[in-house]
């Protein structure tokens, strides 16, 4: 009976653990992409994009951002449009969609529609 306790618990940690957190909906249509590629050329701009990584740095106060780490670069990833402050996840891996839109700075900035962490 114990060990049966004890396997039953083991088993709920384990599928909580992973378990990933899902905000809007990813889109799996749109073409997945590296973030210096993004970055590199202006042909992607009001285009919708998918990008995977880590989440290397992110708003502190309200979690209405974060940076993208995919290995080829960093890029600004903006919640608005998901309504929501994610709680703090860096280091956590993230599988983001959105679309790509310019800031005042000249940078390329996606603007989420999915959010998938894990």
């Amino acid at each position: 009976m114990i060990v049966a306790a004890a396997v039953l618990g083991f088993g709920l940690v384990l599928g909580a653990c992973a378990r990933s957190e899902r905000y809007g909906v990813v889109d799996t249509r749109a073409p997945s992409v590296q973030v210096k590629d993004v970055l590199l050329s202006d042909a992607y701009g009001g285009k919708d994009v998918r990008l995977s990584g880590t989440i290397a740095m992110q708003c502190a106060s309200t979690g209405c951002w974060f940076f993208l780490d995919d290995g080829t670069g960093r890029m600004l990833v903006d919640l608005k449009g998901l309504g929501l402050g994610l709680p703090q996840r860096g280091g956590k891996k993230a599988l983001v969609s959105g679309t790509v839109t310019v800031d005042q700075y000249g940078q390329a900035v996606l603007t989420a529609t999915g959010l998938e962490v894990s």
